[in-house]
């Protein structure tokens, strides 16, 4: 029987190889994709350590991304770098679709994952480095499952799902070549942004990094899914700083991308623009006065509104599996599970918001969502989920790692882990900008407060912002495993005193934010804005951070995701906010030298 099912498994891998070499359009035999078929094929026939289960599953994804960056300060380039590598990841299962190696926490973390790949297509060398990963990744599968299953007998669970989903086979080619970016015309371009902000004395430190990515990544596996995508992104991101009469450090930054260089090269005049506004809020903000903490009606407008969908949703969307854990392991583990998983079909917003993930949208209104993508990371489609239909959680975002309710993928598997692509929220009930603003005063009135507050935007992904505003990663996993939704900082806050007049804050951190905080959402605007936001983790990637921290690990976030969002302005009863330090870094003792 044994024999049987691998025979059916290799003519259908074989079957499906050949359709993705003749729908390229390119070489059906390129070197890279010959290499991977090839050992693919001989590892599942042939990759077996005496009487131990064999391969059912194998799975390789090559990456290869050129990267450019340019640096720039006042118009002079400080740092212009150019690199490209290759990595190859592999998925190894053995077992079987319900119960196999994955899924499982022991005493010694896996060791297996992505690693460097030959930058040259040399076929012997391919496949060479293939088969000694291939080997390692089946010896440590084997290893896990044994543990797994020793962990099962002691602790026996009737609650588990499947380890592993059928699928209907997909399969996808696009242009094979990686995109170009010419240098010489990415630092001239970084330049003249940088220096739109030369003679402005006031700024302590500026910077603008330009920096194209341009990713290729070929998928196999042996369930016959396959793909070769390849996507780029050109992004602009400036920074400005001040210092307050105080000593407290102002800070702010613009971001702006596209999915290539040319397009953002057109957008120069809005680049200034965007310049312009970053100068003023840096100026404004040296101004801003210290909260030492609040608790009342709060606010969420414009881009912070993006971002507090997203980070919501990176933590609640994802459909995760409770893992098997080896005793011994911490018990904290036992309750880092996503809470919306038991709320299926119970109500989690108030009952006139609605909210769909969609990354088979590009574009809101003409401006491109980056959320949007055609495969996710396991050769799944991309789809379109309604999450939550009137307040009503609906479903949750899933990958091949089934959960209860849940034994397919949503094609949603974005780095590790279930993510949102689009998040489009919608209301049924709306209000002017104006009524929105008189609710948030007459809710002022009634909470007793002299004033009220109102965000108009979060920061996003910055590793000082994790190490100091976060307190790291021990204020994070803290806050996760209370089961909070972990919000980011403020970056542009504002104290709004009843006569509606508002005074710029310094930077507040929302105080465990909860689930049930969602349904005091008590009104949102009839306009909506479309943003993108960078999310560097969700609920699963916090957890494998906290797990190698735990192990004596590096705490780990991974590479950013972008979430496009498009979303209304939030008015919520109550939240609870703290203030930051007011223990400053001295001024300096002489000015800073002035431009000519």
């Amino acid at each position: 029987m044994k024999i049987l099912q691998k025979m059916c498994l290799l003519l259908g891998l074989a079957i499906a190889l050949s359709l993705f070499g003749q729908s390229s359009g390119q070489d059906a035999e390129d070197v890279l994709t010959r290499a991977l078929k090839d050992e693919l094929q001989r590892s599942l026939a042939e990759l077996q350590i005496d009487a131990e289960p064999t391969p059912y599953f194998i799975a390789y994804t090559v990456n290869e991304t050129s990267f450019n960056i340019v640096q720039s300060i006042l118009g002079a380039t400080v740092d212009r770098s150019q690199r490209f590598n290759r990595n190859l990841a592999i998925a190894l299962r053995v077992g079987s679709r319900e119960l196999d190696n994955t899924n499982y926490i022991g005493a010694n973390p896996s060791v297996s994952g992505a690693g460097s790949f030959p930058l040259t297509d040399s076929y012997d060398e391919i496949r060479r480095v293939v088969w000694m990963r291939t080997d390692a990744a089946y010896k440590e599968a084997v290893g896990l499952l044994a543990s797994k299953k020793t962990a099962l007998q002691q602790h026996p669970r009737t609650d588990r799902a499947n380890d592993f989903s059928e699928e209907d086979q997909f399969n996808y080619i696009s242009d094979n070549q990686l995109i170009t970016v010419d240098m010489d015309k990415l630092t001239e371009f970084a330049n003249e942004m940088s220096a739109e902000m030369k003679g402005l004395s006031e700024l302590q430190k500026t910077s603008t990094v330009v920096n194209f990515v341009s990713n290729k990544r070929t998928y196999i596996d042996s369930d016959g899914n396959s793909h070769r995508l390849v996507s780029s992104l050109c992004t602009l991101r400036s920074y400005a700083s001040a210092q307050a009469t105080d000593g407290a450090m102002v800070h702010d930054y613009v971001s702006t991308s596209a999915r290539s260089c040319s397009e953002l090269y057109k957008r120069k005049d809005e680049i200034k623009q965007h310049l312009e506004t970053l100068v003023a809020s840096v100026l404004e903000f040296k101004e801003a006065e210290h909260v030492r903490s609040y608790t009342g009606p709060v606010l969420i407008s414009s881009e912070a509104s993006a971002g507090f969908f997203s980070q919501v949703f990176s933590m609640r969307a994802g459909a995760r599996p409770r893992p098997v854990i080896e005793s011994g392991i911490n018990p904290v583990f036992e309750n880092l599970r996503n809470p919306f998983m038991d709320k299926i079909g119970a109500r989690v917003f108030p009952r006139f918001l609605s909210v769909t993930n969609d990354p088979t949208t590009s574009e809101f209104e003409g401006v491109p969502l980056l959320g949007s993508y055609i495969v996710d990371s396991e050769g799944m489609p991309a789809r379109r989920t309604e999450v939550i239909k009137d307040g009503q959680l609906q479903a949750l975002l899933t990958t091949r790692s089934p959960v209860k309710d849940f034994d397919k993928s949503s094609g949603s598997n974005r780095y590790r882990a279930a993510m949102p692509g689009n998040l489009f929220v919608s209301s049924s009930e709306s209000v002017s900008g104006d009524e929105l603003k008189q609710e948030f005063l007459t809710l002022i009135q009634d909470s007793g407060n002299d004033f009220g507050i109102v965000i108009k935007r979060f920061h996003d992904v910055d590793s000082t912002i994790v190490a100091s505003a976060l307190n790291g990663m021990g204020a994070l996993t803290d806050s996760f495993s209370r089961g909070s939704i972990v919000l980011f900082p403020t970056l542009r806050a504002y104290k709004v005193n009843l006569d509606g007049t508002e005074v710029p804050i310094r930077t507040l951190t929302v105080d465990s934010f909860t689930d049930s905080q969602l349904r005091d959402i008590v009104a949102v605007s009839d306009t909506r804005g479309a943003f993108n936001v960078a999310m560097p983790f969700s609920h699963a990637t916090i957890f494998t951070a906290w797990y190698a921290a735990s192990l004596g690990g590096l705490a780990f976030f991974g590479n950013p995701v972008f979430v496009g969002v498009v979303s209304p302005d939030v008015l919520i009863e109550e939240l609870t906010l703290q203030g930051g330090t007011t223990d400053h870094p001295r001024l300096p003792i002489v000015s800073r030298p002035t431009s000519e």
